[in-house]
């Protein structure tokens, strides 16, 4: 096996529609600085190119969904966030959100409409956004709408654009991943052609051919999140359950930040509760205290409220956002967890019948806010999932008839504590890998991540690697980055390793 370097991608944007609206503040007869800055993206939202190429790919999808189908469609997105949105403003004063990084707030019964209103809803109601879903869907989008016209012109795209838009509804994900990579081989100047399906079994997605050279593709994405994760977020919103009756009756702002040394599921439920009643027995809250034994570390403290409300007086916060997180935490983390419970008066922005999911908190009087995390090593192992039975299921599916490259994806979403062991995993998985009597020529793993910033801004961070196992994979694509645009930045690293160096500089 032949292993060559990571190369990692960034593309770092302020989509206008993750921008709190703006209150009227006027000192001295005049509009205030960042108020001057938000109304100057507003004004131009519409003439940026990542905006553009999204727009491009929305209509080319609209346009073979057809007009009747997406207005059905899409009303069921808004009926079905209209009803959230409903329960938000059942208890006024109390308002709970159980939610996270890795929670997810989508429309289940058809997820790749609910893909498609936000995209339709880029720069045209900027008030309406879910970031930790659109910034992983955008660059997909942005990349395929740059391209869609050669795209258009690849052989069986009509079958795949009928499977991810009336078929597969709710597999968008892996259909968005075989896109982007058919867009790899054009850029490399390979002509591409989708494989149809045969009702016979399982074939390769694609394949391509240049020169004398020919090969199938096979492309498989892990689901953006673990099983073991979803079942540890569930035992840790358990226990901020318990937590949750304390801290509401506590007459301040609470931050507590939780380190599980124990796998979550293995902790008591009442764990949480017992050390928050330990710190406040103490009296150590106005400065910060920390409980400790072997199974959990929780440190708890006021907020800084006078910080919070300054921020209030000049902008509404969209509810819940990394904002509004990192107006709770003072060392807001990209890759952390939270999870948040406000007393708070929260308005619809922009309401029509065409708007959901654009609730702003316009004050806040009171706020209990967690983040947490757990190190154990078992914690970690299982989050750190490889790609075994993907590159199993791609193995079985190749042809033996031909040469087959295997594309694998997946998303980094626990930070670079994991991520350094899902990558240890996956080497030590395609170094001792039996083909049988399968010709694999390479394997290329594509990892994504998008992080949410406090300024509204987010990044997206791609690494590549790839390993040669009959043929080197730079002789196949010298470019192999999948979502490679003008004025990203490269470099010959994980984007792990890079988040790691951020980290230690932060807090080492």
């Amino acid at each position: 096996m032949m292993s060559h370097s990571e190369y990692k991608v960034k593309d770092t944007k302020t989509p206008i529609e993750n921008l709190p609206d703006r209150k009227v503040i006027v000192e001295n007869n005049a509009i205030l600085p960042e108020h001057k800055e938000f109304y100057k993206l507003f004004d131009n939202r519409h003439d940026d190119l990542f905006t553009i190429d999204i727009k491009r790919a929305l209509h080319w999808f609209l346009e073979y969904m057809g007009n009747n189908d997406w207005f059905e469609r899409r009303q069921k997105v808004i009926e079905y966030f209209s009803n959230i949105a409903k329960s938000l403003y059942q208890e006024p004063d109390k308002y709970n959100m159980d939610r996270d990084k890795e929670s997810r707030m989508a429309f289940y019964e058809d997820w790749v409409a609910w893909y498609l209103y936000l995209a339709e809803s880029l720069a045209d109601r900027p008030a309406v956004d879910e970031p930790s879903q659109s910034s992983r869907i955008w660059p997909f989008f942005a990349i395929i709408g740059k391209y869609n016209e050669e795209l258009k012109k690849v052989k069986g795209i009509e079958a795949k654009l009928h499977d991810l838009l009336k078929k597969r509804i709710n597999q968008p994900d892996s259909i968005l991943f075989e896109f982007v990579v058919a867009i790899c081989y054009l850029k490399n100047g390979w002509t591409v052609e989708f494989i149809p399906e045969t009702g016979k079994g399982k074939t390769p997605d694609l394949f391509v051919s240049r020169g004398n050279q020919n090969y199938f593709v096979e492309c498989k994405r892990l689901a953006k999140v673990t099983e073991y994760s979803e079942k540890e977020r569930a035992h840790w919103i358990k226990r901020w359950r318990e937590v949750l009756p304390l801290l509401l009756q506590y007459p301040y702002s609470v931050f507590l930040d939780v380190k599980f040394k124990v796998e979550v599921a293995k902790t008591e439920v009442n764990l949480i509760s017992k050390a928050f009643q330990d710190i406040v027995s103490k009296d150590g809250l106005q400065h910060g205290f920390c409980f400790e034994n072997e199974h959990v570390k929780v440190c708890a403290k006021h907020m800084d409220m006078k910080r919070i409300t300054d921020h209030f007086n000049k902008w509404m916060v969209k509810y819940p956002s990394p904002q509004l997180y990192a107006l709770f935490d003072d060392n807001y983390d990209p890759h952390g967890s939270y999870t948040n419970a406000c007393i708070a008066k929260l308005v619809e922005i922009s309401p029509d019948s065409e708007s959901v999911i654009n609730i702003f908190a316009d004050k806040i009087d009171r706020a209990y806010c967690a983040k947490w995390e757990c190190t154990a090593v078992e914690s970690i192992n299982k989050k750190a999932k490889d790609v075994k039975n993907l590159l199993v299921k791609a193995v079985k599916q190749a042809p033996k008839n031909g040469s087959t490259i295997i594309h694998i994806g997946y998303e980094t979403l626990h930070g670079p504590h994991v991520e350094y062991v899902r990558d240890m995993k996956i080497v030590e998985l395609l170094s001792g890998f039996e083909f049988g009597d399968k010709d694999v020529a390479s394997i290329f793993c594509h990892s994504f991540q998008s992080r949410l910033f406090a300024n509204n801004e987010w990044d997206f961070a791609e690494t590549t690697r790839y390993f040669g196992i009959n043929k080197n994979p730079i002789e196949l694509l010298n470019d192999s980055l999948l979502m490679d645009r003008d004025g990203t930045e490269k470099a010959n690293e994980t984007h792990w390793s890079q988040d790691m160096k951020e980290y230690l500089n932060k807090y080492v």
